[in-house]
């Protein structure tokens, strides 16, 4: 399978990039700037440097011929909520328009929990969550096959191997970015949860069979 990862640098993305590549897919790695180029190398995908708040051209170019995409990308919440805007909803939203005209099969989006339930959330969150809506909703109305995932509040420990995973309700869920990561290369090499959205915590069940309940 021929995947697309944008945010391949990030947090997320460098730790799901060699799963999939150890799985066998043909995976193009899309970074932000030089400096993440080696580790995309390095776990065996192709480094693309494009700045996702920018011109659109380079976005379509890369997706040609793409099967499937995962979109990791995201603001930082310190960098602010103007910040927000340009990456996570307009660069989202022309690149899930791209996606759609390239006739990518499967889009697989990584939001947030919360991003179903705003008024549940923090309200600092509220505006960064407003544009993960905007993303989401793009991705499900665009024609492709879509997944939204939105894990919890992200941990930097080690992976546990289990998560718990529902179709929507989770509160004070947190999980680990390796967890994130497993499950994404789980239901890709399984092509399950498909145009499903689902929230995502730490728990005792392994991602396949967590993936398959739903």
């Amino acid at each position: 399978m021929k995947i697309v990862v944008f945010g391949a640098g990030g947090k997320v993305g460098r730790l799901v990039v060699p799963l999939l590549v150890d799985s066998g897919h043909d995976v193009t790695g899309v970074i932000h700037g030089e400096h993440s180029a080696a580790g995309v190398t390095q776990a065996g995908a192709t480094p693309v440097i494009i700045d996702l708040e920018g011109d659109v051209a380079p976005v379509r170019d890369v997706l040609q011929g793409a099967d499937t995409v995962l979109w990791t990308a995201g603001a930082d919440f310190m960098t602010g909520p103007e910040h927000s805007d340009r990456l996570d909803r307009d660069g989202n939203l022309r690149a899930i328009a791209a996606g759609a005209e390239a006739g990518v099969k499967w889009w697989i989006q990584v939001s947030s929990l919360f991003a179903d339930r705003i008024e549940l959330a923090p309200p600092m969150l509220a505006h960064f969550l407003g544009n993960k809506v905007a993303a989401d909703d793009a991705a499900r109305a665009s024609g492709m096959n879509y997944t939204v995932v939105r894990p919890g509040g992200l941990l930097e420990d080690p992976g546990t191997g289990t998560v718990d995973i529902v179709a929507e309700g989770m509160v004070n869920a947190r999980v680990t970015r390796a967890d994130v990561a497993d499950v994404i290369s789980v239901l890709i090499n399984n092509e399950l949860a498909v145009n499903t959205s689902f929230d995502l915590g730490s728990g005792s069940t392994a991602p396949e069979a967590a993936l398959r309940a739903l």
